[in-house]
């Protein structure tokens, strides 16, 4: 196509033909997120879970709707399954577990790849769906698909390194013992709504490459992208069918807890998976131990985030910037409390303000917006009164800090329509405030202030929780010092960023139990055998 521009002057030629490429690319983008939002929704079989091989409604025939957090539109139907679903897809599942496990691991490998494969070939759509569901930004969207595919692919190689050993005998070289890790069957698995896919493949993929069969209840905010991947498992990587199921479940006693009340009694089910609040979790164990359940959680962070007096400033706030408000604060691992040392504080609250008021909040499809709206109003409810409690116990609110975003921004978007609470920087907290004690799960920056390195570790452990902690330093002595006393699982040290699919994920304290990722992942979903043999000839 050609752009040809008569009798016209040098420089009203090139605004002519700025505003042309601008059009022409305004229009592509529209029609590519008009095409990303038809080719998700070809994903997703309409009103159907998939369990015990096949995409069905509920057995009920009730369902529930899915909808868009910024700006509540309906996305889909989904069925409302319970109880009867859950455990007429066990009993399958249990059978198909065998058949499963009797595959080599290269032949598990190669579908879990196959997985993957398919998954980063629909990412646009992957990341639209995320986006329209979960409501983050495009970006983080796409980050969070090739995360997850990531996840498939470490896993996908882990599946062919389970390996048994030889233990030489004590008493006598004619005795021969060996070590070898066996699946330990059906696998349910309870996953959030904050990261919808990745969440997923996390967890399912370590499943499957350890020969086991899954029944995922996804959160019922945002159980499209379970819906989503799960038909690119089943009907294009040729995952076989029976061993990757997915039941959509509203939350409350007539769904979601049945369904998790099944996975904890049944006895085909040997292990439980979940991600989500500490009190659910622990919920979940107290049942799962009266029938001698295994259990995998991943439960409340409440992170701290230390930056002393030699830290980087500007690295230390692009750190709490990433850390902090990634996913609209929505994460575990995101920095919950911040403590900044007295010398370097003024200077960081007011870098950091800067940053965050250059955030710009709205529809994560616009490719403009890096800060989505939070879940539901359940959730804004709780930031707006934390919030207010800080702001009334002596915090001063920086930015933000006013309540439910409402009206129309420049382009004229509404975000009344949403759940909207603007980026926030509060300073001058201290331990005893309601948002130090509490994860407040929102895009909120709480600032403390220190004095010194016993002081600091003594407040970030002073908690119930201990996922992820991070500290920014430039001192070799004090980072090693904080990292060994940090009582948490992971730590950063002068990153914001600790989950990646090699290293183990999982907390201290009431943050969790066992470790996702890694090179021991697939331990988790297996049980250890021993066999003795005695090799003499009488």
């Amino acid at each position: 196509m050609s752009f040809r521009c008569y009798g016209l002057r040098g420089a009203q030629k090139l605004w002519l033909c700025r505003l042309y490429l601008f059009k022409m690319h305004d229009s592509f983008k529209r029609l590519s997120n008009k095409m990303s939002t038809s080719s998700w929704q070809q994903l997703i079989p309409d009103n159907k879970a998939l369990y015990s091989g096949k995409w069905q409604l509920s057995l009920s025939g009730k369902s529930f709707s899915v909808l868009n957090p910024a700006t509540g539109e309906r996305l889909r139907s989904v069925p409302a399954c319970s109880k009867e679903e859950c455990e007429v897809c066990v009993n399958l599942a249990s059978v198909s577990q065998k058949e499963w496990a009797a595959k080599s691991p290269d032949e598990r490998s190669s579908v879990i790849r196959k997985w993957a494969d398919t998954i980063r070939e629909n990412v646009d759509s992957l990341a639209a769906l995320i986006t329209a569901e979960n409501g983050k930004s495009s970006s983080d969207a796409r980050t969070e698909v090739l995360t997850g595919v990531s996840a498939l692919e470490w896993y996908a190689e882990e599946a062919k390194r389970v390996y048994g050993y030889h233990v030489p005998s004590l008493r006598s070289h004619l005795r021969q013992q060996l070590i070898v890790h066996q699946p330990v069957g059906v696998v349910g698995v309870i996953t959030p709504w904050n990261f919808p896919l990745s969440m997923i493949t996390r967890k399912v993929g370590a499943a499957l490459a350890s020969g086991c069969s899954v029944i995922v209840k996804p959160a019922e905010d945002t159980p499209l992208s379970a819906l989503a991947i799960a038909y690119l498992g089943v009907e294009k990587a040729g995952i076989p069918s029976g061993v990757l199921n997915v039941i959509t479940a509203k939350g409350g006693g007539e769904g979601a807890e049945q369904v998790g009340d099944v996975f904890c009694r049944h006895p085909s089910v040997r292990l439980i998976g979940f991600t989500g609040s500490t009190k659910v979790g622990m919920a979940l164990y107290a049942k799962a131990a009266n029938s001698g359940k295994r259990v995998l959680l991943e439960m409340g962070g409440n992170a701290p985030f230390i930056i002393f007096d030699s830290a980087n400033i500007e690295k230390a706030v692009d750190g709490t910037v990433g850390c902090k408000f990634r996913c609209s604060g929505q994460t575990c691992v995101s920095a919950n409390r911040i403590f900044v040392h007295e010398r370097i504080y003024d200077k960081f609250v007011s870098r950091l303000s800067e940053a965050v008021s250059r955030l710009h909040m709205g529809n994560g499809a616009n490719p403009n917006v890096n800060l989505g709206p939070v879940i539901n109003e359940n959730a804004l409810n709780k930031i707006d009164s934390l919030v207010r409690s800080a702001i009334k116990s002596g915090a001063q609110a920086i930015v933000g800090g006013q309540g439910r975003l409402m009206g129309k921004d420049s382009s004229g978007f509404d975000y009344s329509k949403g759940y909207f609470y603007p980026a926030t920087v509060l300073s001058n907290c201290h331990t005893k405030m309601e948002c130090i004690e509490q994860e407040i799960f929102g895009p909120v920056a709480s600032i403390c202030r220190f004095k010194s390195e016993e002081e600091v570790i003594e407040a970030a452990n002073e908690t119930f929780y201990g996922l992820a902690g991070y500290i920014y330093t430039e001192n070799i002595n004090q980072a090693w010092r904080m990292a060994d006393r940090l009582q948490v699982g992971m730590v950063g040290l002068n990153t914001g960023f600790v989950s990646t699919p090699e290293l183990p994920f999982g907390g201290v304290k009431n943050s969790g139990i066992g470790r996702e990722g890694g090179p021991h992942a697939l331990h988790e979903f297996m049980n250890v055998k021993t066999i003795t043999w005695d090799i003499s000839e009488n």
